[in-house]
């Protein structure tokens, strides 16, 4: 068991444990720190949301290797992930000049500063880098109506933005064999219903000072937490959906609410699947 994250060199922070400590630091602590997790504690209609993420991640992996997805009746959402995979073939041709690294896990440490990012595809071309994302939520037809300016503002501002962008950045030179404009950087999340660039970031020198200043002073601020400080009621919002709520509440899970926040299905893709259950 981790009793001080100062002294753990092994501990790697992911968007998902530093929006955890966010949200909670008492969850990031049971989840983090002490190694707690539940069983899975979702509805079954999240799980089969989330089994239809897994799968279309794994066809675009095999897609992108250049090998048969093997998309075949059966497979949970069969209808909607064809029309998926038609979307992202007709969206990303393969290009013979470009190289393709798809669910590629890129880890760097300096001192303190250690993390990790989990792409979905990482993409070379002579130009540049691009980072691409998938988001499937709203493969049901998004239920709810989004204002699509809000949701990109707030894309181009998560964790997710800036661990990626600030993690390719600093370890370009191992992940690029060609000798290519280091500041040549981009990131796009791409939804495949209705198939569309939710959201595209350029990155600059300026971008990454910032970024590193806004990751440094996070780390800095869970290393140094003091956990008898913490204040319950200060995160009290987020109570009902966690997996300790019988913990700190003595009350279940509000699934009904659970499943109809979109902001906590949005969070569901399936390279969180292990941190969120």
């Amino acid at each position: 068991m981790i009793n001080d994250l100062r002294y753990a060199d092994y501990f790697l922070f992911t968007q998902h444990s530093l929006a955890t400590f966010e949200k909670c630091p008492l969850k990031f602590k049971k989840r983090y720190l002490e190694g707690l997790k539940w069983e899975s504690s979702l509805s079954e209609d999240i799980k089969k949301r989330l089994e239809m993420g897994n799968n279309f991640h794994l066809l675009a992996y095999r897609y992108f290797l250049g090998i048969d997805p093997g998309l075949v009746e059966g497979i949970e959402g069969f209808e909607e992930l064809r029309r998926w995979m038609d979307a992202l073939r007709s969206h990303f041709k393969r290009d013979d000049n470009a190289l393709y690294f798809p669910e590629y896990k890129l880890r760097m440490a300096r001192q303190n500063m250690r993390l990790e990012a989990n792409f979905d595809l990482l993409v070379v071309r002579d130009d540049g880098v691009e980072i691409w994302d998938w988001k499937t939520h709203g493969g049901d037809g998004a239920k709810k109506a989004r204002n699509e300016r809000l949701e990109a503002e707030k894309l181009r501002n998560s964790l997710q933005t800036i661990v990626y962008l600030f993690v390719l950045k600093e370890q370009f030179e191992r992940v690029v064999p060609r000798k290519i404009d280091g500041s040549k950087i981009r990131m796009c999340y791409w939804q495949p219903d209705p198939p569309k660039v939710i959201e595209e970031i350029n990155y600059s020198e300026k971008m990454h000072e910032t970024f590193r200043k806004t990751l440094q002073n996070k780390i800095n601020t869970i290393l140094e937490y003091d956990y008898e400080s913490f204040d319950k009621d200060m995160y009290k919002k987020n109570c009902k959906f966690c997996e300790f709520n019988w913990f700190c509440n003595n009350e279940r899970i509000d699934y009904k609410a659970m499943e109809e926040d979109e902001d906590f299905l949005e969070e569901l893709d399936w390279d969180s699947i292990g941190e969120l259950i």
